[in-house]
């Protein structure tokens, strides 16, 4: 078995015995570079040296794998900024291997492992006790001997938004089967996601189930050498956002919550129905899963008001399993409550003001 035959039996394995770890692994392009001293991550991709990874056994693949999937889960490569490198991952290294062997992972020898002494730490506290370390030229070097990560070139808002909206669908596909410290890491790192996406979760929990369907092979990775099982969606009922396009919204929040609305889409068969409105309803567009990623394109900039958009909604008999508001909450509201639940997501301290009905949750 090549180096790369292993890398993708490596992700199998992930998909079947470790599902939130299979889940990110799928999004990860997997590179043969043989310029890795053992393998790297920026976020995008995996890039491995196959000298390396034909010295590992089956487990031992899966074991580094599942270590390159954690950098991408933890955000270490956005998190470094401008640290030095070579010391930064090994601060990294000291806050997933030791987890990932309680997990039951087998990992290549040589890494680094915490015993004790940086127990309940962040990366960045283990980061300021290091001593300083040899800066090498080759930003793709492994000081921990496991698998390193890569600074990303993408620190934007809206790419931190999409990571963690990947994780936080992993989780759902996980349903649990992650470790207690594992877990509580992630859940650290997404603390800092917008709160909507959290109860939309729950939404969509309660009107969705996934499975895994072997009958129907995922035929994506046929061409791969690699046979995997489909995932089950039931259908979710439409969901429809409303847009406040009045000017209270900046272009960066608005990429931000396209992310996690499109996280959404990737999970399950839906479709979402995006309303632009000011003081009336300026256009509309609808998305699924075939338009991944989503991109809201705003219309209008004139004054808010709430109630045409729930005036469009009846007009044209749409059915709505929740509606979601994304607005700064100045505006005239409409009179009647709809028959459909509502969540205003709202900016700036818009949160203070009282609404007829609905659910407020703060951006």
């Amino acid at each position: 078995m090549n180096a790369e035959q292993k890398m993708l039996k490596a992700r199998t394995n992930l998909v079947l015995d470790h599902p939130f770890f299979g889940c990110l692994a799928l999004k990860m392009k997997l590179i043969e570079d043989k310029k890795v001293e053992t393998a790297v991550t920026d976020g995008k991709s995996i890039d491995y040296n196959p000298s390396f990874i034909e010295c590992l056994s089956n487990a031992e693949t899966t074991g580094m794998l599942a270590h390159e999937v954690m950098h991408i889960a933890l955000g270490h490569n956005w998190r470094q900024g401008d640290r030095e490198h070579n010391k930064w991952n090994i601060a990294c290294d000291y806050t997933i291997n030791g987890n990932l062997e309680k997990a039951g992972f087998a990992l290549p020898a040589g890494g680094l492992i915490n015993h004790g002494e940086f127990d309940d730490m962040s990366a960045e506290e283990i980061y300021k006790v290091l001593p300083t370390q040899p800066d090498k030229k080759d930003k793709s070097s492994d000081p921990g001997g496991r698998g390193a990560v890569k600074k990303s070139k993408d620190s934007t808002a809206k790419a931190k938004a999409e990571m963690k909206a990947a994780v936080n669908q992993a989780l759902q596909i996980a349903k649990g089967k992650l470790s207690t410290e594992i877990l509580r890491q992630v859940q650290e790192i997404l603390k800092t996601v917008v709160p909507w996406h959290v109860l939309l979760r729950d939404f969509v929990e309660m009107t969705a189930r996934n499975d895994y369907n072997w009958s129907k092979p995922n035929r994506r990775y046929f061409s791969r050498g690699i046979c995997l099982p489909s995932l089950i969606s039931e259908e979710l009922p439409e969901v429809v956002i409303a847009v406040d396009t009045s000017g209270s919204i900046n272009k960066e929040q608005l990429d931000i919550f396209a992310a996690e609305a499109s996280a959404v889409l990737g999970a399950y068969e839906t479709t979402i129905r995006v309303i632009y409105c000011d003081a009336r309803v300026q256009g509309e567009d609808v998305f699924t899963r075939a338009d991944l990623p989503m991109t809201l394109k705003p219309v209008g900039g004139g004054g808010t008001n709430f109630t045409p958009v729930f005036e469009h909604i009846a007009k044209n008999e749409y059915a709505p399993s929740y509606l979601i508001y994304f607005t700064d909450l100045y505006g005239r509201f409409p009179k009647e409550e709809p028959d459909y639940p509502v969540m205003w997501l709202v900016t700036g301290k818009g949160n203070e003001r009282k609404v007829p009905f609905g659910d407020v949750v703060k951006f």
